[in-house]
C-alpha cells in the first residue's frame, strides 16, 4: 500500500460568489451536466454534518501564484528537452498537452508516447520547493478549526507533497496522503481515482467535501455527489480555464467559491463545515 500515513495575495474574484443562476451551459461543452446546486446537495440543508474533508495540494492550500507552479513547469520542461530529447520549441506544447489530456503531467505524457521514470521526472520537476513554500497563518487556522478526518489526495507523489506540506507547517492536520504512488495508472479527474480514495478512507461521497483548484476535478466530484470548494487562481491552465467555463458555471459546481483556504472566507461561504 502507498499510501503516505502522516501524524497528527491571491487576486479577487469577488464575483465567482454570486448564486443568482447555477444551471447553465459551458461554453466549451455543449449540453451543460451540471445539476442545479439547490438539487444536488441536500446535506448541508438538512443540517447533516460532512464527516469527512479531502483537499488537493498545489493550488489548494497554497496560491499558484507564489511562483512554484511557474518553477516546476519550467523544470519539467527542462526535463522533457535534457533527459527525453525534445527540442526546446516543442517542450512547452508537450507538457501543456499532457496536462489538458491527463489533468497529471506524467501520465499525460504516457499517453503521448514517452517513456520514462515518473519519479525521476516528479522529483526533478519539483526541486526547489523550499524556495516558495512558506507558512500561511490564515490557512493553519483555517485547518486547526476543523474536527473531521482531513486528508491530502493530489495526482503528485507522496514524497514530494510531505515535503510540501512540511514546509507550509501544515502536515500534522492530516490523516495521511493518496498520491501518485497510491494511484498507480490512475488519477483525478477519474472516477475510479476518487472511488479508490473514498473506499480506502472509508467515507461515503455524500458526506465528503472536495477542496480543489481544478475544475475538471470538480465536475468529477460533483458527478459523485461529493461537495467541492473551489480555490480560485488566474492559473492560465487550470482552474476557470481549463474547460472554458465562466462564473455561473462554477457556482453550478461548487458549494463555495474562496479564493483562499482561510477561516474567514469558509465560515462565511460554508458554515456548514462547523456544523
Amino acid at each position: 500500500m502507498y499510501t503516505l500515513a502522516l501524524g497528527g495575495t491571491h487576486k479577487s474574484y469577488g464575483h465567482l460568489n454570486s448564486r443568482k443562476c447555477l444551471n447553465v451551459t459551458s461554453r466549451n461543452r455543449g449540453a451543460s451536466r451540471l445539476v442545479p446546486l439547490a438539487q444536488k446537495r441536500p446535506t448541508e440543508e438538512a443540517g447533516v454534518p460532512f464527516k469527512t474533508l479531502i483537499f488537493d495540494l498545489d493550488g489548494t492550500l497554497y496560491p499558484n501564484d507564489n511562483g512554484y507552479v511557474d518553477h516546476i513547469r519550467a523544470n519539467a520542461e527542462r526535463y522533457l528537452h535534457e533527459k527525453l530529447g525534445i527540442p526546446v520549441e516543442q517542450v512547452g506544447p508537450v507538457r501543456k498537452k499532457a496536462l489538458a489530456l491527463a489533468n497529471q503531467t506524467v501520465r499525460g505524457l504516457r499517453m503521448q508516447g514517452y517513456e520514462f521514470d515518473a519519479q525521476e521526472f516528479t522529483a526533478y520537476m519539483r526541486a526547489g520547493e523550499e524556495l516558495f513554500m512558506k507558512p500561511d497563518p490564515e490557512v493553519q487556522d483555517f485547518l486547526a478549526s476543523l474536527s473531521q478526518p482531513m486528508w491530502i489526495f493530489t495526482n503528485t507523489g507522496e514524497a514530494p507533497a510531505e515535503r510540501a506540506l512540511e514546509l507550509l507547517g501544515i502536515k500534522q492536520y492530516f490523516q495521511g496522503i493518496l498520491g501518485a504512488d497510491f494511484m498507480g495508472d490512475i488519477c483525478k479527474p477519474q472516477h475510479e481515482a476518487f472511488n479508490k480514495v473514498l473506499h480506502h478512507i472509508d467515507a461515503e461521497a455524500e458526506s465528503s467535501v472536495m477542496f480543489e483548484d481544478s475544475l475538471k476535478n470538480l465536475v468529477a466530484c460533483q458527478e459523485l455527489g461529493m461537495a467541492t470548494v473551489f480555490v480560485t487562481s488566474e492559473d492560465p491552465e487550470q482552474g476557470v480555464r481549463e474547460i472554458g467555463a465562466d462564473a455561473q458555471d462554477v457556482n453550478a459546481l461548487a458549494e463555495a467559491v474562496v479564493n483562499k483556504c482561510s477561516l474567514s472566507e469558509l465560515k462565511s461561504e460554508l458554515p456548514a463545515l462547523w456544523l
